[in-house]
């Protein structure tokens, strides 16, 4: 009986969440337009695609009804309902996937901000056509917050791939013949957590690896690379492709080696029973799908938010010019993380804030990173008073609160953090 009363109250919560009857995380969510999804026709919407937590592209819809629109609103509801799944296996952890309540239509429908439409393509009963749908942040906040489930909504920088093969004895890394770079080259991660850049084959670069190194993971070779590319997560992916002649299944192994780590990162086997000159190709769709998977799935556990976690931070906000303090309010202003940023003194050179977030510190910290600032401790939290503004429209043209107004401005404030703009 308890756990009858248990379940109901856990529906109607995700009920009411759904209908939009939970109070928003600050004002600026509030003002967005969160309604009735809208339709953004595009005829190429590759062209200015970017990686969005809360937008799933390329959902490819091919309906077949009695009118070609009924077809249509087919598309249109299973789009939508695909692209809500893809998004909760991009920001929910694997396990709680599964406990998902299974949603109406409407349903799904209530947590959708908005679609794109591209390629189009009808008969008198046939329609075809790949969508883009986004999500509202602030009803899928809801909705998971009333399952208690953590997830993750924060994207990382490119992670850099150095891709080497061996096929039937022969070693690749650099040669234009490396189809297992092309197949990663070929790949769309646009959906992902974790972006990929495929180092490039220069010859600085072919002088540094060579394919038998990238093929055993040499950590001398990994950390040199990594020096020359400046990247701060590089991993090899090193795959070796053989038959297996007991099944008659193509087999490729798969070792991931990553900067920083003797041993390798990641290792799994995929098998593909044979079926011609399309084989490969399968078989290199199913391991990069499952190696970066995997890079999502690290990256996840680093940036996860669970409910009930929520702090805030006194900080110093350093800065040289308007210009860098725009470029950081705006920055500051596209972080999910951040509820709230609140101004409580100013000056043409730095400013000094609370900031109230969700998550750790730690979390705070990698996820300025990826927008190219810097948090950093104050050895002793120090007191001291900034510079007063020089005049009341200096002070104006600085102020950035949630709410839009004005605070007192405290004598002396203690702050023991301060954020930097990377340049």
């Amino acid at each position: 009986m308890k756990k009858t009363i248990i379940n109901t109250i856990t529906y109607l919560g995700v009920m009411l969440a759904l209908s939009g009857a939970f109070l928003s995380l600050s004002q600026a969510q509030e003002s967005g337009p969160e309604a009735v999804p809208s339709l953004y026709a595009s005829q190429d919407l590759k062209q200015n695609q970017a990686p969005k937590i809360y937008t799933i592209y390329n959902i490819s819809m091919d309906e077949t009804a009695r009118t070609s629109s009924l077809a249509s609103q087919a598309a249109l509801r299973k789009a939508q309902r695909l692209g809500l799944n893809k998004l909760f296996r991009k920001i929910i952890r694997e396990e709680d996937y599964g406990k998902l309540p299974d949603l109406s239509d409407g349903q799904v429908t209530e947590l959708v901000n908005g679609f794109e439409v591209a390629n189009e393509k009808t008969s008198r009963v046939r329609y075809i056509a790949d969508f883009t749908v986004h999500f509202s942040r602030e009803k899928i906040y809801n909705f998971l917050s009333v399952l208690g489930m953590p997830f993750a909504e924060t994207l990382s920088n490119p992670a850099r791939l150095l891709t080497v093969v061996e096929i039937d004895g022969a070693v690749m890394l650099w040669e234009s013949s490396n189809s297992w770079r092309t197949a990663w080259r070929d790949y769309d991660t646009i959906n992902n957590l974790v972006p990929i850049e495929i180092i490039d084959s220069s010859k600085i670069h072919r002088m540094t690896v060579s394919p038998w190194q990238a093929q055993r993971g040499d950590p001398a070779m990994i950390n040199r690379l990594a020096a020359e590319v400046r990247g701060r997560d590089l991993y090899v992916m090193s795959a070796k492709v053989s038959y297996d002649v007991l099944t008659g299944n193509r087999v490729l192994d798969l070792t991931v080696f990553k900067e920083g780590l003797a041993t390798p990162a990641y290792v799994t086997q995929v098998s593909v029973a044979e079926e011609g000159p399309e084989t490969l190709d399968k078989l290199y769709q199913e391991a990069i799908d499952r190696a970066t998977y995997w890079l999502d799935n690290q990256w996840k556990e680093k940036v996860m938010i669970h409910f009930g976690e929520a702090s805030q931070l006194t900080v110093r906000i350093d800065f040289s010019s308007p210009e860098d303090w725009f470029a950081i309010k705006r920055k500051l202003d596209g972080i999910s993380l951040i509820r709230k940023v609140i101004l409580q003194k100013f000056s043409t050179t730095g400013a000094l804030a609370r900031m109230e977030h969700s998550g750790d510190v730690e979390q705070i910290i990698l996820t300025l990173e990826q927008e190219n600032m810097a948090l950093t401790p104050v050895a002793s939290p120090a007191r001291r008073t900034p510079s007063v503004p020089d005049t009341v429209a200096d002070m104006k043209s600085l102020t950035m609160s949630s709410q839009g107004t004005e605070v007192d401005l405290p004598a002396r404030l203690d702050y023991s953090w301060v954020l930097t703009l990377k340049k």
